[in-house]
């Protein structure tokens, strides 16, 4: 996650949603910016919410014993999350951006198979982007859960989740400057620059859905959450714009 402290501000940036652009506007924005964890060689993070704000120490770490315990929990006493939220709750502004899951994993397939690098990874999800059909890579992606949920990436419901904001990635410009306004800080220009763009993803009606097959069912399974909540919460920046309830 990249955060500034002095906005008490944080930009948490899931894959193929406009990560770079965006850094380059917070960091022109905010000259205090700054990564979490940052990577030697890539201006980028892929840091979940809940890891950065543990890693800053804004929130206590939780063993994966505590973790599974809680969701069991939650499952069944759904109460249980929101006075949890309540005793746990973290102050620091954060937003991201959500993109349709199909759209979103095409491009990050094509983005894999076209980029070049310096050693070839041992990644097993970017190896099968490489090597294998989007088939192939969408069996390992959301298949192998090696690709996060949105909502735990994002952690739904965590200590943030009251101040977190989540933007409309095909509104992108306008639903930032709302968030901006939101927020009272330093509004976007008057459009964002384009970065490590990918290639050009389909536009017809089948695309990445026709592509993916049998897996579509799975890639439907895993971003359940982004089609049932998910797509109602997003922040669009246009009079249409449909705000959750906060707890």
């Amino acid at each position: 996650m990249l955060y500034s402290p002095a906005a008490n501000l944080g930009f948490a940036h899931y894959p193929k949603t406009a990560g770079h652009s965006l850094v380059e506007w917070f960091r022109g924005a905010f000259p205090d910016a700054r990564f979490v964890v940052p990577d030697a060689k890539y201006p980028i993070s892929h840091m979940s919410v809940r890891e950065s704000l543990e890693r800053l120490g804004h929130i206590p770490r939780r063993s994966r014993t505590l973790i599974r315990a809680h969701r069991n929990l939650t499952a069944i006493f759904p109460t249980l999350q929101t006075s949890t939220v309540r005793k746990s709750r973290c102050e620091m502004r954060i937003f991201g951006v959500l993109r349709e899951p199909f759209e979103m994993l095409d491009s990050l397939y094509k983005y894999w198979r076209s980029y070049t690098f310096d050693v070839e990874p041992d990644s097993l999800l970017i190896r099968s982007a490489r090597t294998g059909s989007f088939r192939d890579f969408l069996a390992v992606a959301v298949g192998e859960r090696m690709l996060p949920r949105y909502e735990d990436f994002f952690d739904v419901g965590g200590p943030a989740w009251p101040t977190t904001r989540l933007l409309d990635f095909s509104n992108l410009a306008l639903a930032l400057a709302a968030v901006c306004r939101e927020f009272d800080v330093a509004p976007p220009p008057e459009s964002l620059s384009r970065r490590n763009v990918g290639p050009p993803a389909r536009r017809d009606a089948g695309g990445p859905l026709l592509d993916a097959g049998p897996m579509a069912f799975a890639v439907r399974s895993h971003f359940d959450w982004y089609y049932r909540h998910g797509v109602r919460m997003m922040i669009r920046g246009d009079h249409d714009t449909r705000r959750r309830r906060y707890a």
